[in-house]
């Protein structure tokens, strides 16, 4: 029962898909297929008439000429309603992909990080993408089924009118070796099941070796694709056509005696072997939908269950920013014990340069995820312009704020898209972008490459032309995203990672001349850079041990002025050596 109920709540599933997608087209091909099967039927009975006609003593020319054109006929609109119905499934497989996977990304947004950061969250992302072909091809499966069934009773009909008892004869032997290749299909998956680690490692080898970017690093491997195993069984086939053998051994008998005409031995064996295949058909296809179905069920369904992060609304307008305060915050994220952060207090007003501090694991990337609302904190609060978070639609919040991460992303798309992303509506702003790209430095460096300008793509993915980016110059392009943005509020978090000496020099000397209404945060390891700011968290354990400016800091001789003298001591090496 429990097999039945994730069977039709999957074909619920994929139906709401497919005529979400394509319409009244559905119902058109469903019609379609059952018009099409039947055509192999209506060709069968012409040439029972057909040979009738010529086996008789005097036969009617006129009647078979009549036979042949009806047969031709038949067959010609079977090829075209067929063809038909390949262009109609194509359209509507195509359709649901797509309708499959702007319904995954569209819940994927409204939920929140935590299901994302968790490894169960990414196994259940994982294999909602792999289910796409299973959801949009599951209803016109269970078309094809509806339709060879339709086959098989009007072949079992025709064939009980003949002779109840070899039909009969014909099913109870065709039968057992169904069951037994059903059985030994599900062996075989259950096989397939078990080493499905093992494929999708080979799997991400192949990836690794196809891909241009780990490729070269794996070419002294020789790593081959995984080998399929293929089953079959003689003795299932045997059983299964024995049936259908000992049918027609008994038409033909019949014939020879003169108790049946030809044309009728010759209906008979056919719709003999269009029977045994429908109850193939239907074994394949059934068993099939079975098994992907309770996978696609028990996947959809934890996915759909999954409660989406509630979107602050809010109800007051954000559109100047004065101040965020964070007053007693503790945080630990989702599945852990541990908290990252432990009665964090710190206030950043307008203006300010922030720099956080800290070794890894401190919080300070922690802090900036929970500014962006990416999270929900434990206890506390955090408060902009003196009001908590959830006063405001947490979209106003994200405005306000313009960010390079450490781990930024590469886009093979094009330099104004690149740049653009960070507000796709000022696109067309050709010199602001240009000025972004001049700004991080950049600009300067790929100009002689850009072959279409700010429209060459930034990699060969699309485009055999495309300029093939440095990391460092990724970053730059990253930075050039952020201040692109022209928000008020500027994370730069260790935005000096990949970048060569010029470069990062660039990056702390732009963040010191933030000025006006602009606020500066910058997380960097680099504990000199901190000298610009004109407040300095230090972090160690999720909680915040010092703060003030470096001078008071170094004089303090706490932890800042540890790491400091730390750092100061291996620049002063590096530059005697």
């Amino acid at each position: 029962m429990k097999a039945i109920k994730s069977f039709i709540h999957a074909i619920s599933y994929s139906a709401r898909l497919v005529y979400q997608t394509s319409g009244i087209t559905v119902v058109f091909f469903f019609i379609l297929k059952i018009v099409s099967a039947s055509f192999p039927l209506f060709s069968a009975f012409l040439l029972k008439f057909l040979l009738d006609i010529l086996t008789a003593d005097m036969p009617d020319m006129a009647n078979v000429m009549l036979c042949i054109v009806l047969y031709i006929a038949a067959l010609v609109t079977s090829q075209g309603i067929n063809s038909f119905i390949n262009v109609l499934q194509n359209s509507i497989e195509s359709k649901a992909d797509q309708g499959y996977f702007i319904n995954l990304y569209t819940k994927l947004s409204s939920l929140p990080m935590s299901f994302i950061d968790s490894s169960d969250g990414r196994n259940i992302l994982d294999e909602m993408s792999c289910l796409n072909n299973v959801a949009s091809n599951l209803i016109i499966n269970m078309f094809d089924v509806i339709s060879v069934f339709y086959t098989f009773c009007v072949a079992f009909v025709t064939l009980v009118r003949y002779n109840i008892w070899f039909s009969l004869l014909l099913i109870i032997l065709t039968v057992p070796g169904t069951i037994m290749d059903f059985v030994l299909l599900k062996k075989a998956r259950e096989l397939r099941q078990k080493s499905a680690p093992d494929i999708r490692k080979f799997s991400y080898y192949r990836w690794m070796l196809a891909d241009p970017w780990p490729a070269k690093d794996v070419r002294m491997y020789d790593l081959t694709e995984p080998i399929k195993e293929r089953y079959s069984s003689l003795l299932s086939e045997i059983l299964i056509r024995g049936g259908v053998a000992a049918f027609i051994a008994f038409v033909v008998l019949q014939a020879l005696a003169g108790l049946c005409t030809i044309g009728n031995a010759a209906l008979y064996v056919g719709f003999a072997f269009s029977l045994s295949a429908s109850l193939q058909r239907i074994k394949q296809v059934l068993f099939l939908e079975f098994a992907d179905t309770r996978e696609l069920t028990e996947t959809v369904l934890r996915f759909e269950n999954i409660q989406c992060a509630e979107e602050n609304k809010g109800i007051r307008r954000l559109e100047r920013f004065e101040s965020l305060e964070f007053d007693d915050v503790y945080f630990k994220y989702p599945m852990t014990d541990n908290y990252i952060l432990s009665g964090a207090s710190f206030i950043l007003n307008r203006g300010d340069k922030l720099s956080l501090v800290g070794i890894n694991g401190s919080g300070k990337s922690t802090i900036i995820k929970l500014m962006l609302g990416l999270y929900e904190i434990d206890s506390g609060r955090i408060l902009i312009n003196g009001y908590p978070m959830s006063d405001y639609d947490i979209k106003d919040i994200r405005k306000l704020f313009s960010a390079l991460f450490q781990n930024f992303v590469q886009y093979p798309l094009t330099l104004r898209d690149n740049i653009a992303l960070s507000d796709y509506s000022r696109a067309d702003k050709d010199s602001e972008i240009i000025e972004a790209l001049v700004q991080s430095g950049l600009y300067d460096d790929i100009k002689p490459k850009l072959k279409n300008g700010l429209d060459s793509y930034m990699s060969r993915n699309f485009d055999d032309n495309g300029t093939e980016l440095s990391k460092g110059q990724w970053q730059k392009a990253a930075l050039s995203r952020a201040y692109f943005k022209n928000a008020q509020i500027v994370i730069f978090d260790e935005p000096s990672a990949a970048l060569d000496a010029e470069a990062e020099d660039r990056i702390f000397r732009n963040f010191e001349e933030i000025s006006g209404n602009k606020t500066g945060i910058m997380i960097s390891h680099r504990i000199s850079a901190a000298r610009i700011s004109n407040k300095i968290i230090v972090l160690d354990g999720g909680k915040i041990v010092e703060s003030g400016r470096h001078e008071e800091l170094v004089s303090a001789g706490g932890l800042y002025s540890r790491l400091y003298n730390l750092q100061k001591e291996k620049y002063t090496a590096k530059e005697a050596e």
